[in-house]
């Protein structure tokens, strides 16, 4: 890690048997040119305990020292999981769609050190009841709500501008896993938000007119956000609200097409 802290930006922490998914160093290049400017000490592409991990070169003396303080047999995934809230990042920053698998089995020595963490499986999203508010232009009968609805409807709207959003309030404050925000045509992917951020919102206000207080979950990057929602340890809070929040205006038309939630995990084996 020392020697490689001036060779690059970003460090990619990968492990023996893994399998990339195609593009995938397209996909973490547009992921990180989004989080930029934003803070973060650890990215993780996979929910894998060493692979797809990134961290900025410039903690990486950093992160090599924390790692020397321990005896050698300290199980390294959990020293990795630590070293970021050194730094202030009091949760995990996770993607919902992995983009890294091992293959095979993983055993022998090395599963001492970097044991496999079983692969989050999700179902379809399960939207819990909640009342979608937005101060964007709203068209005839193209309601907001639309895009929280699980079907092929979405909401469209004409050139939003900075600091314009669209406020999905949860009917009873609930503890989400995953969210996914898609923006755009399917196809084509024309009509993208192309400028903006998702937020969780908490305590939630009488009126049903949104939350006390919002938290960056991420940027919307290329016209979506997929990413896994993570609670400090012993938090209590439930999500009550959830934010698209535009960050720049635009002239064209932006579609909003689906703001999907999980609340739950899919267990395979109960299915089974």
């Amino acid at each position: 890690m020392n020697f490689a802290a001036n060779l690059s930006e970003y460090f990619l922490m990968l492990d023996d048997r893994v399998r990339c998914m195609p593009k995938f160093i397209s996909s973490i290049y547009r992921t990180l040119s989004a989080w930029k400017e934003l803070p973060w000490v650890t990215l993780e592409f996979s929910s894998l305990s060493f692979a797809g991990k990134v961290f900025r070169s410039s903690d990486l003396p950093r992160l090599a020292s924390f790692l020397l303080v321990f005896p050698k047999d300290t199980p390294t995934h959990l020293l990795l999981s630590e070293f970021p809230l050194l730094l202030a990042q009091n949760t995990p920053i996770r993607f919902g769609s992995s983009v890294f698998y091992h293959v095979g089995n993983h055993s022998g020595p090395e599963s001492a050190c970097f044991p496999a963490d079983k692969e989050k499986v999700f179902g379809e999203p399960d939207n819990p009841t909640a009342s979608v508010r937005t101060d964007m232009v709203v068209l005839s009968s193209n309601t907001p709500q639309y895009a929280y609805t699980l079907n092929q409807e979405s909401f469209a709207t004409l050139s939003p501008v900075r600091g314009n959003h669209l406020t999905v309030i949860l009917e009873e404050p609930q503890k989400v896993v995953r969210i996914e925000v898609l923006t755009g045509s399917d196809k084509e992917s024309k009509y993208q938000l192309q400028q903006g951020r998702v937020e969780l919102g908490y305590g939630p206000l009488e009126d049903l007119g949104g939350c006390t207080r919002y938290t960056l979950l991420g940027p919307v990057v290329e016209g979506r956000l997929d990413q896994m929602v993570s609670y400090e340890e012993d938090s209590q809070e439930a999500l009550g609200c959830i934010r698209l929040l535009v960050l720049e205006a635009q002239e064209s038309w932006l579609l909003i097409r689906q703001i999907k939630v999980w609340t739950t995990e899919y267990d395979e084996e109960e299915e089974a």
